[in-house]
């Protein structure tokens, strides 16, 4: 057994042991979730600490939104290959091995459909462990938008984005804004004060598409950004993906006890021995 091997075979099984005494999230031990519980160890480069802190906030988020992660349909998949689709995933990867993701702000609606893809889709990416390990890359065009159509943006969808940006087993390695107006300015300020130094660090702040040749390799993205592809997720890909995203279900979270425990020191830190 290779060293990386018995990482994950022994990480694994420590965190099966904490979900284990955990005082309100469950599973069946019957069910096999070890791809997902490796994709946050993956995600936090198997510092236990940092994946239970992660696991916690990502099983809060997603079981009390069912709304956005229930029942995915080719619906959810076909959402995002339409001309104003909001959010694109791009087939190909970047040289480093990231997956791309496009958020295309002038057809931001914040309708119930639109929140459910936002939230939903970087799961549906993330089944493979190239994601896993080498990351994604954002893309957030903010041209041509409707400044009255952002005067209407719930303040919870900026401070969960970057919520999930740091916490959830995704790995952003870059974050790309495109042409940001003034007035989303005082938005993207109160998300950072909820966003770490170090995911901060990857955002990148660019006046127009010209500037993304300057951080990212751009050829494997489509025309209007500089690339020459508009190659976007396979159905293959994205059947993966909903099978992948439907290991959450195996979790259960008890609510009522959540606060019980929180507020009163930190359970990830506890001994399970």
């Amino acid at each position: 057994m290779v060293k990386q091997d018995l990482r994950e075979k022994q990480s694994l099984e420590l965190f099966k042991k904490w979900i284990d005494k955990h005082p309100y999230i469950s599973f069946n031990k019957k069910d096999n979730v070890d791809d997902l519980l490796l994709s946050f160890l993956r995600a936090k480069n198997f510092s236990m600490d940092k994946t239970y802190e992660s696991f916690e906030f990502t099983m809060k988020f997603i079981k009390s939104h069912p709304e956005f992660y229930d029942n995915i349909t080719i619906d959810d998949y076909e959402y995002t290959r339409q001309p104003d689709s909001p959010i694109v995933l791009m087939k190909n990867r970047d040289k480093e091995g990231r997956a791309i993701y496009i958020y295309k702000g002038k057809y931001f609606d914040f309708s119930e459909k639109f929140m459910r893809r936002n939230y939903l889709t970087p799961h549906l990416s993330i089944y493979d462990v190239e994601t896993q390990t080498k990351g994604f890359i954002i893309i957030f065009d903010f041209q041509d938008i409707n400044l009255k159509k952002f005067s209407k943006i719930p303040i919870n969808f900026i401070y969960d984005f970057f919520k999930i940006s740091k916490y959830c087993a995704l790995k952003p390695k870059q974050v790309n804004f495109i042409g940001m107006p003034t007035f989303i300015k005082p938005i993207f300020e109160v998300g950072k004060s909820f966003t770490s130094a170090k995911v901060l660090g990857r955002f990148n702040l660019l006046q127009n598409v010209e500037d993304l040749k300057k951080v990212m390799d751009v050829s494997v993205l489509p025309k209007e950004y500089g690339g020459s592809s508009n190659e976007l997720m396979e159905y293959e890909s994205f059947e993966a993906g909903a099978k992948f995203a439907s290991l959450f279900t195996k979790f259960e979270v008890n609510f009522s006890k959540i606060q019980e425990f929180e507020g009163v020191g930190s359970f990830r830190k506890l001994e399970i021995d």
